[in-house]
């Protein structure tokens, strides 16, 4: 294919945008796309040929026009990010990337897989909205080329999912042109019969009203001519889908209609578009309840413009619309016609020179932090995009944009989440109101504070956006977290015995295990009760004091116990926290990894680390008579010179081996000594402590356990 009549005349859109670069770009998606073929038959490289087209036609900028060329490489082709990157640098790599995700977003009937396609879409958008931009062409395109789909369900799916999600997103941008022309695309798919039907009046009121419309036109001209108003007059028709909604809305037949047709005043500036519409005014009737003023106090997507309905020089009625060139261009292309890239916008950011008025999309990353379903998420989308708007003043004349039935909670949390959390009362056009009173157009609220305030939680009942809700869903969830955070640290501190912080090693092992971020989330999981207890204990501590803190396995081949519920190859051990010895009473325990340890009935540690049904009754049999077994016993011996002397000799007179010593405390006048002494059984272990209490030298002397 040759280069395709827009990159051949791109420089007369914009003389900013890189031609060299998308050609370039040009020629590797044609490389990339080259043996695929659309269900029209067409080579696929049309597709994103006529993306592009749109793109340039809205004036974007060269990373925009180049992602519209790209934006189906790296799911369709063998292209990739990586390799995008290196071509054409990290900005376009992030923006097909992030039209990439939306693209694995298919069309479903199902209500739970559509709200979490839009989930996705909006985490997307969120990033940089030029992302939208593209998906908005690649959908007008596609919905332009639908009827080449064999299927006729998956023809509908779409159509619907552009009719709830796309055309709605592409009007809040301020982007009519596009809404007007994917809605009615859709409404022919979904409702042929109706949309043929009203095309055919359209139809035939246009060719049969054709001399009364120009006589109109001409008559409003020389009207504003005639003032002085150098100005434009265009006649046009109400869009397929539009005139439905209406008959639908009003609960009338299309006979009853009387704003088919319409005209739009185009004038120079702002000055004039209230002059021409007194001058209309004067001359013919306006009807009553019909007049509104857009720009004084602009819609949400910032569309601007004066309507009327006159009862015109036919004695017809005829609906005017007044602008200059600026507000008509950006009524037709929105966000588009004004938006500028340099600044790298994010919608995560909070500016307050958004070159359009975006704080609703926004506030719908802010209901995905405040952790709503999707579900919810796309619910309240629907809500607020396709109500109408009520205009509301703050007490210093701010403009404020909420939708029907709105109430003081809601005006609160649209000026800031803290104003809304601490909400007493409001006042309504300075009189006292209760706040779950619905506001209307032109209403100055004033919302009273203080600071000790919180949010009721019947107020996500009163509350009617999607802001206010998900803002006071987020204070209690965040209110809730902070119990189960401080309850899981309690939990966590007492089961692993710690008394102030939990040491860094144990924490990342915990979070490791458990698949948690950060702490705060294995702690909120821990005090929730979704971590429980007996995993919580695995991550215990054992204590490990110098020489006497390893578990010491028997030696001797014949083992001189008899432990029921003892399986086949487990390992034996003694425990060297109380190190039992024969004739004394002792419990088996279970321990994963280790085997079975063999505790004194006494040791603290068998109540304290382990629980009950982890024991195993054990008892001593067959003892040979030369088997010896270790003990411990600390000694306070005065500190003099012979002293370590003495004890040894008189350990090893009354046939103790000692195999282990360690001063654990010392002083100018006392050592405190622990000996580890090889011998018989507890009878043994006794007459070596009595001996040694006669000596002088010693003022205590007892058997040792490691707590």
């Amino acid at each position: 294919m040759q280069q395709p009549d827009f990159i051949k005349n791109i420089k007369s859109n914009s003389d900013d945008v890189n031609q060299a670069l998308i050609e370039k770009a040009y020629f590797f998606a044609l490389n990339a796309h080259k043996s695929q073929k659309r269900y029209s038959g067409d080579p696929y490289i049309s597709h994103p040929v006529k993306v592009a087209e749109i793109l340039t036609g809205l004036k974007l900028d060269t990373a925009t026009i180049i992602t519209g060329l790209l934006h189906d490489t790296v799911e369709d082709t063998l292209a990739s990010i990586e390799e995008i990157k290196n071509i054409f640098g990290a900005e376009v790599a992030t923006l097909v990337a992030g039209v990439t995700k939306i693209s694995k977003i298919k069309a479903h009937s199902d209500k739970k897989n559509q709200a979490e396609n839009f989930r996705k879409l909006i985490l997307a958008v969120s990033k940089d909205i030029r992302v939208l931009l593209v998906k908005l062409a690649d959908r007008l395109h596609n919905m332009r080329t639908l009827k080449f789909i064999p299927s006729e369900e998956r023809r509908k799916s779409i159509a619907l999912e552009t009719m709830e999600i796309y055309a709605p997103l592409a009007g809040r941008l301020g982007m009519q042109s596009f809404r007007d022309e994917l809605e009615d695309l859709s409404f022919k798919i979904l409702n042929e019969a109706a949309y043929n039907s009203i095309k055919n009046r359209v139809d035939y009121l246009k060719n049969s009203s054709s001399n009364l419309t120009e006589k109109i036109n001409i008559q409003i001209v020389n009207l504003l001519t005639e003032e002085e108003i150098n100005c434009d007059v265009f006649g046009r028709e109400k869009k397929i889908y539009s005139i439905w909604r209406k008959m639908q809305l009003k609960e009338i037949a299309f006979r009853q209609l009387s704003d088919i047709f319409a005209y739009r005043i185009i004038t120079k500036n702002k000055s004039d578009c209230y002059r021409a519409l007194g001058i209309i005014h004067t001359k013919w009737s306006a009807v009553p309840g019909s007049f509104k003023d857009y720009i004084s106090t602009p819609k949400i997507n910032n569309y601007s413009s004066l309507h009327t309905t006159i009862v015109g020089p036919q004695r017809q009625r005829v609906e005017l619309q007044i602008r200059t060139k600026e507000m008509s261009q950006i009524a037709d292309s929105g966000i588009a016609a004004h938006w500028q890239y340099k600044d790298n916008y994010n919608l995560t950011d909070d500016s307050s020179s958004d070159p359009i008025n975006v704080t609703w999309l926004r506030d719908l990353v802010d209901i995905l932090d405040s952790g709503a379903t999707s579900e919810e998420l796309l619910e309240a989308t629907k809500l607020e995009m396709f109500q109408q708007q009520v205009f509301c003043f703050t007490p210093k004349g701010d403009l404020i944009h909420l939708p029907e039935n709105s109430n003081p909670i809601d005006f609160a949390y649209a000026l800031h989440s803290e104003i809304g959390n601490r909400c007493i009362g409001s006042k309504v056009n300075g009189k006292s109101q209760p706040l779950f009173i619905k506001l209307s157009n032109g209403d100055e609220v004033e919302i009273l504070t203080s600071r000790g305030q919180e949010p009721s939680e019947v107020w996500g009942n009163i509350a009617t956006t999607a802001k206010a809700q998900s803002s006071i869903k987020r204070f209690f969830k965040k209110q809730e977290n902070s119990d189960f955070l401080d309850l899981g640290n309690r939990i966590l501190l007492n089961s692993l015995g710690y008394k102030e912080d939990l040491p860094d090693d144990i924490a990342n092992q915990m979070m490791d295990k458990f698949r948690k971020k950060s702490l705060n989330d294995l702690l909120i999981s821990v005090g929730k009760g979704h971590i429980k207890n007996k995993e919580i204990v695995k991550f215990k501590p054992r204590k490990r004091l110098s020489f006497f803190t390893r578990y010491r396995k028997n030696p001797n081949k014949k083992l001189p116990l008899e432990i029921k519920g003892l399986q086949a190859g487990l390992a034996v051990h003694f425990a060297e926290c109380c190190l039992p010895l024969p004739n004394e009473n002792i419990i088996g325990v279970s321990e994963s990894d280790v085997g079975v340890i063999i505790h004194n009935s006494n040791c603290k540690k068998l109540t304290e680390d382990f629980e009950e049904d982890l024991w195993l009754t054990a008892t001593w049999k067959d003892i040979d008579e030369n088997q010896l077994f270790t003990s411990r016993i600390k000694i306070s011996v005065v500190n003099e010179p012979g002293s370590l002397g003495i004890l040894a000799s008189h350990i090893g007179q009354n046939g103790g081996n000692i195999i282990n010593l360690n001063i654990s405390e010392k002083s100018n006048d006392y050592f405190d000594m622990i000996f580890e002494i090889n011998l018989k059984d507890l009878k043994h272990l006794n007459l070596i402590i009595e001996n040694l209490r006669e000596l002088d030298i010693v003022s205590m002397v007892k058997r040792f356990f490691i707590n």
